[in-house]
């Protein structure tokens, strides 16, 4: 216990001094949370008018089977999320961050320690996530007028919902990484996480497909106190549930935490007999060494190559043994390979296929860049930023110019994230009968709008690693989802807003904003957002390279 108490004191403190420091952290901390506040109700006002205005009805009889429903589907998507994202951030966060070394170190136990990184593995998870649920659960609350308690309890039901499943991911991780070698997990949690993905979004999909009756038995089951309680998905379904209409959810919360805490014990248990033992499998790397044969013909070619061309080629070398981090890439690539699947499986568009095609290009423009650029930062790094900062010494000591690093950096993400990028929406143009010439046509729009996109990632992030950025961390986090996504939006979800006007007819905002539209002012915003997006990602990143200190 005396471990544990140890434990939260340090946390606690090392939170004190990052928020609540002094006037200027205080003023700070409370102006992001206000932001935060700000932009999580503004979602969520959306969500709800439109969309969950259509789905929630009027009729106050039918209200509370729905919200059952919705209830259940929000639960099962925050299990699938929390126990995929505890599987692939398992050796990063628990094996190869910069603190495990020290914590091995001192005299604790090796399960106090794994207990120390859960706690705070759980803290991290629920910090990225809430920000994709939170709005999702606020707008369902919005739709049917919920008392407040209901928002003030989003948060807390969230954590204790997530236990579960963060536990199960975490300990399927230590068990498989102790089997098999990190490597070789990798690859398979990966395979594994994308079938039932795929799997996960054909069910989805054919929600509206199921049984009226089967729907009855769902809602009449999670009616019966003592046994929907029982069992965690439904009692974290009744948590959200009950306190929207102000009922009794003590008994749900009760059973919840007991099971909880029975899975957390568990793992703990579990950790004491493996956790040092994958901790010391994960420290030993043997690497055979191959000879190659140079002969002089070779050594020429490879002397009068560009810097570039090499320096790129020596990075894919290491993001393809880069093991640990291809789960993160694949989970982000998932946004445009389900975008892709869903469009093709269910042939939504199919009408019409252009307006399906650049939704498919805003999607890759927005997560694929950020998707490809995971294996490129070794695990040991990811999460320390001065670390990350100093990986960049080489190039800053070689005579290379920022406009030659900015090169390097944009091509290696690009070609890799245009090579997927293209045969999705080829896949999605052959399948919807589209010609040769429009999808030729549609994938050099596809490559500049992704060379505008790889510009702008490059120069956040190294932004993100100057000064005024490393003591504002979460800006500079923000700046690297915030635009990204702005310029998706603009580049190609402007022409996809051009061919979407008999789509979007009952939404009033984007239907006034399509009519606006004609095909040169589509043209002439796209390929000036391109332009300009490219160009002011260049003068920064320049800039940012001459004022960076390693």
């Amino acid at each position: 216990m005396n471990y544990i108490l140890w434990f939260l004191k340090l946390r606690f403190l090392t939170l004190k001094n990052s928020l609540w420091k002094d006037a200027k952290t205080i003023m700070r901390t409370l102006i992001i949370a206000a932001l935060i506040l700000c932009a999580q109700f503004l979602l969520a006002y959306l969500l709800k008018k439109y969309i969950f205005s259509s789905v929630i009805p009027a009729n106050d009889a039918q209200v509370r089977p729905v919200l059952l429903i919705l209830f259940f589907v929000a639960v099962i998507w925050i299990y699938f999320i929390a126990f995929f994202q505890s599987i692939s951030n398992f050796v990063r966060h628990f094996l190869k961050s910069p603190d495990l070394n020290y914590l091995i170190s001192i005299p604790v136990p090796l399960n106090y320690v794994f207990l120390f990184k859960y706690s705070e593995y759980i803290i991290n998870s629920i910090k990225g996530i809430i920000f994709v649920v939170f709005p999702f659960l606020a707008a369902i609350g919005l739709s049917v007028k919920a008392p407040w308690f209901y928002y003030a309890a989003l948060i807390p039901f969230y954590i204790i919902v997530s236990v579960i499943p963060c536990t199960i991911g975490v300990g399927v991780a230590m068990v498989g990484v102790r089997i098999l070698s990190s490597k070789a997990f990798g690859i398979i949690s990966s395979i594994i996480s994308f079938v039932i993905n795929i799997v996960f979004v054909v069910l989805f999909s054919r929600v509206q497909e199921i049984s009226p009756d089967h729907i009855i038995r769902i809602v009449e089951f999670m009616q019966k106190p003592l046994m929907s309680d029982l069992i965690p998905v439904t009692a974290g379904t009744r948590l959200f549930y009950s306190t929207v209409f102000g009922e009794n959810f003590l008994q749900a919360l009760v059973f919840l935490l007991i099971i909880s805490a029975f899975f957390v014990a568990a793992a703990f248990v579990l950790s004491k007999k493996l956790f040092f033992e994958v901790w010391v499998k994960n420290q030993t790397a043997v690497a055979a060494v191959h000879r190659k044969s140079t002969t002089a013909s070779k050594y020429n070619k490879e002397s009068n190559s560009s810097v570039i061309f090499q320096w790129i080629k020596g990075e894919w070398r290491m993001a393809i043994r880069n093991q640990e981090m291809l789960m993160g890439c694949v989970f982000m690539l998932m946004f445009f390979l389900f975008t892709t699947f869903i469009f093709v499986y269910k042939g939504y568009f199919s009408t019409e296929p252009m307006l399906g095609l650049y939704i498919l290009i805003s999607v890759a423009s927005i997560f694929n860049i950020m998707a490809v650029s995971i294996p490129f930062l070794p695990i040991e790094i990811a999460s320390d930023k001065g670390l990350w900062k100093n990986r960049l010494w080489l190039l800053k000591v070689m005579p290379l110019e920022g406009g030659k690093v900015f090169d390097i950096q944009c091509i290696m993400f690009l070609i890799p994230g245009y090579i997927i990028s293209l045969a999705g929406i080829i896949c999605y143009s052959i399948i919807n009968g589209l010609s040769f010439p429009v999808i030729f046509l549609s994938a050099l729009v596809l490559k500049a709008i992704l060379y505008g996109s790889s510009a702008i990632y490059n120069s956040v992030e190294l932004l993100a690693l100057t000064e005024f950025f490393e003591k504002n961390a979460f800006l500079g986090n923000l700046l690297t989802i915030i635009l990204p996504v702005f310029y998706g939006v603009l580049s190609a979800g402007t022409i996809a807003l051009f061919f979407a006007e008999d789509f979007i007819s009952d939404v009033r905002i984007l239907s006034g904003i399509s009519r606006l539209l004609s095909l040169p002012v589509t043209v002439a915003v796209s390929v000036a957002t391109v332009l300009a997006a490219s160009f002011a990602a260049r003068k920064i990143f320049k800039r940012a390279w001459e004022h960076l200190e390693i």
